[in-house]
């Protein structure tokens, strides 16, 4: 019962930040750089540290997780290439390929949000306040996961309908993820290897699409100060979720 209350209203969050990164298109250069400081402080704030404490537990070492850290960061950027090697061969639908690559990105977001849910499933066993406090630091950074989901795949273009699904699919995840904590936890090795590698995703994703775009379309230096921002936001909040 609590599971389904915490992660419904996970799924809420998500929304609401889905809905913000649409209805607030003409800071859409501001979004972007709040949304690679949210990325780029959630890899060193929560997935890196997260995945290094789960190697630990299982006596690896921590060159293996960073090294897995490259290996996600090299895919994306390997993927995007080929893309606009072949699919664009006169680099004249570049947009189109971040588009591609913002799609993979959202991919990586939805499992980690059924990750999350997941955790809320498992804390809500041991009691409901442990489920409560997984659920109030899972709540606080999904708006964020949907603020980026939506940035990721329309690449500050205009909002259509599959870009729609992208966000749904992701305010579903939390649900997913705790329906599954009831039958199943993912084993700690999956969870270390791709938390890994999701941190490379965001790496690129952060520093190779949404921070270049947003200073494209905007050379003001609010655009730096949000994704700083956005650092602040994830670091202040891991901290008082942590205490």
């Amino acid at each position: 019962m609590f599971t389904l209350l915490f992660t419904f209203l996970a799924m809420c969050s998500t929304l609401i930040g889905g809905y913000i990164a649409i209805a607030a298109r003409r800071q859409i250069h501001l979004l972007m750089g709040l949304g690679a400081g949210v990325l780029l402080g959630a890899v060193f704030f929560d997935l890196l540290p997260e995945s290094l404490s789960v190697a630990a537990t299982q006596g690896w070492s921590f060159r293996f997780v960073l090294g897995m850290v490259l290996v996600g960061f090299l895919i994306f950027y390997l993927v995007e290439r080929l893309l606009v090697l072949h699919a664009c061969p006169e680099g004249d639908c570049a947009n189109e390929v971040h588009q591609h690559v913002g799609r993979l990105g959202s991919i990586g977001l939805i499992v980690h949000s059924t990750l999350d849910g997941a955790a809320i499933g498992a804390a809500s066993m041991v009691n409901w306040r442990t489920g409560l406090l997984v659920a109030l630091a899972v709540i606080a950074h999904d708006m964020s996961d949907g603020l980026n989901t939506i940035l990721m795949v329309t690449h500050g273009e205009p909002v259509r309908r599959r870009d729609v699904i992208f966000l749904i699919m992701d305010a579903l995840a939390p649900v997913a993820g705790g329906l599954l904590a009831l039958t199943v936890l993912p084993p700690p090795t999956a969870l270390a290897i791709f938390l890994s590698f999701a941190s490379g995703f965001f790496l690129y994703t952060a520093t190779s699409d949404l921070l270049p775009e947003a200073h494209r379309r905007s050379r003001s230096v609010k655009v730096s100060l949000a994704a700083i921002a956005g650092i602040f936001f994830i670091a202040v909040a891991v901290q008082l979720i942590g205490r």
